[in-house]
């Protein structure tokens, strides 16, 4: 990254399950943020995006998902996904390349910029906090809401809609933005069916279980609305 943007590169940082404590060897993404000086080019934002899925077949994870932000961005609270590239590939991660930051949907974004801002763990450059605003309770709820929404649509019966939707609720309960794994630990205190918890836990250990979707429906439905109550409060 250094070589493609040169001292435009303010730092790099580990977000996601490296930097909250829930990495799993081999079945986690890595998940980085980078951020630059400036806004980038058209051709420098593809070279961006071509240097990052050219390194990530010989990623030791499943994969890695990379965003640039530029630090004027990354400094101010979000107004929607904001980034200058978003790059992700890898061995069991299908290659995806993102350039226009107004075609994709904010939430995971935003949630990603708090993180780097809570948890970010710096690969160069100064602190991530430093450089990453923080994100309003507020703006974090509804993010967590649209993801809800957005897993109900797509992706309803999967570890990652059970997982994000444990943290969701964790957070929204006591205003800890901890991992996924996390999240179902406490989650699986608090609900009364954990079947869906326990198996996404398994899938996300690499281990064999099956989700039942009606059951996944029950704990995404609860904590939606769980969320939109603690947005109104």
């Amino acid at each position: 990254m250094a070589r493609t943007l040169g001292t435009d590169l303010v730092g790099v940082y580990f977000v996601g399950s490296v930097a909250l404590g829930g990495y799993v060897p081999g079945e986690s993404d890595i998940d980085m943020a980078a951020v630059s000086g400036s806004a980038l080019t058209p051709a420098r934002r593809q070279s961006v995006a071509s240097a990052v899925v050219e390194v990530s077949a010989a990623c030791p994870a499943r994969g890695v998902e990379f965003t640039l932000y530029r630090r004027e961005v990354a400094g101010s609270r979000p107004e929607g996904a904001d980034f200058e590239v978003n790059a992700n590939g890898g061995p069991r991660m299908p290659t995806a390349v993102h350039l226009d930051a107004t075609s994709e949907p904010a939430f995971w974004y935003v949630l990603d910029r708090a993180i780097a801002h809570r948890s970010g763990v710096a690969i160069s450059g100064p602190p991530a906090a430093g450089i990453f605003a923080d994100i309003p309770r507020r703006t974090l709820l509804q993010a967590m809401y649209e993801s809800m929404a957005w897993h109900r649509a797509h992706e309803k019966a999967t570890l990652y809609s059970v997982l994000n939707a444990c943290r969701a609720w964790r957070f929204a309960a006591v205003d800890v933005l901890g991992s996924k794994l996390e999240g179902a630990a406490w989650a699986r205190a608090r609900w009364h069916d954990t079947s869906a918890i326990d198996a996404a836990v398994a899938l996300r250990r690499g281990e064999h279980a099956t989700l039942d979707e009606s059951a996944v429906d029950a704990l995404l439905a609860s904590v939606t609305t769980r969320l939109r109550d603690a947005a109104e409060t």
